[in-house]
């Protein structure tokens, strides 16, 4: 399976990035031609269309398109790991915001010593 779906850009809205879904011996790749994607990040647009967010879509003609690659997906050991992945990132960026506002609520007790 090779597939190409446009995605939306924030910074260049006119200008949509290429997600492409590749499948090649049963090896799932995906490669995002924005900035992030290009340095090999997961960037927002890949994992959005992982997720099946069809708001990221730039063409809305491509939305089976989208569906036919996410079925695909669900189906791949990499989704499991993928949501692994979603779930620990939740719990560092929720302790990271907690974190944060300690952070915060300390300096605002701590008097200034000058």
């Amino acid at each position: 399976m090779n597939s190409t779906i446009l995605a939306k850009s924030s910074s260049h809205p006119e200008t949509p990035y290429n997600v492409d879904f590749i499948i090649n011996d049963g090896i799932l790749s995906i490669y995002c031609s924005c900035p992030a994607g290009m340095y090999g990040q997961l960037c927002k647009h890949k994992a959005a269309f992982i997720e099946c967010d069809k708001n990221m879509l730039f063409d809305i003609s491509q939305e089976k398109i989208l569906i036919d690659v996410v079925s695909t997906i669900k189906a791949s050991p990499l989704f499991n790991e993928y949501s692994k992945f979603l779930r620990k990132k939740k719990e560092i960026e929720k302790k990271q915001r907690k974190l944060k506002k300690e952070l915060k609520d300390i300096k605002f007790r701590t008097p200034d010593p000058w």
